[in-house]
């Protein structure tokens, strides 16, 4: 699959701000304006949470779940992204509903993680981000005022701290498979979700091309920061 590509390549001396600059630059003509209200989530998981709230970061610390969720969240028509995944399937992404011909990618983030998904955030009313490890706790408030400010959704695939909502893998399911030579039919995922007090159960499926939701291309742009 051919993939346009944008290159936002850091040269000899030139320091962290020119980069992000440059990033900035390259969001401006796919930003758009939409409404601020609770992202919608995959069908299943809406079972037990209500919405991903704009403005603050969700853990989702599997994957398959956090690209169903970002295929749910991204309203019709608008640019969404996706941060640190160089590995990123991009047919699997679209088989679990990523509009992948409106996702910007940045593979390799690098020690900018935190400033190029806050522009993006900026730019972009959802983003997806592969978890950085550890992160500071102030660096992590700072990012939390730029996402209420811009009133982004953060969906990152791994723990976060201070997450609004938390959802935790327990088992894949899977069906087809009959003793090892057979195709997959169909699969869910069941997992713990919490938004405040104890954490629910739900079972998520993860079939076909696009998932169905709870609530109300060809190729992707590349920047690599």
């Amino acid at each position: 699959m051919e993939m346009r590509t944008t290159r936002l390549e850091r040269r000899t001396g030139e320091d962290r701000t020119a980069t992000v600059e440059a990033l900035r630059a390259r969001l401006r003509g796919m930003q758009q304006a939409v409404p601020e209200r609770a992202a919608p989530v995959p069908l299943g998981l809406g079972e037990v949470v209500q919405g991903l709230r704009a403005g603050a970061a969700h853990s989702i610390e599997s994957r398959s779940l956090a690209l169903a969720c970002l295929g749910a969240a991204l309203p019709a028509g608008a640019w969404g992204a996706i941060v640190g995944m160089p590995d990123l399937g991009i047919e699997a992404a679209r088989d679990l509903g990523v509009p992948i011909e409106r996702i910007a990618l940045v593979p390799h983030p690098g020690r900018a993680w935190l400033d190029v998904v806050a522009s993006l955030a900026e730019a972009m009313p959802v983003v997806l981000a592969a978890s950085p490890g550890r992160v500071a706790p102030t660096d992590a408030a700072r990012l939390a005022a730029r996402l209420r400010q811009a009133s982004s959704t953060l969906l990152v695939a791994g723990p976060w701290p201070g997450a609004a909502t938390v959802v935790r893998s327990v088992r894949a399911e899977w069906q087809g498979l009959a003793a090892g030579d057979g195709r997959i039919a169909e699969g869910s995922l069941v997992v713990e979700a919490s938004t405040s007090g104890a954490a629910r159960v739900a079972r998520v499926p993860l079939t076909g091309a696009s998932p169905a939701v709870d609530g109300a291309g060809e190729g992707a742009d590349e920047l690599v920061a």
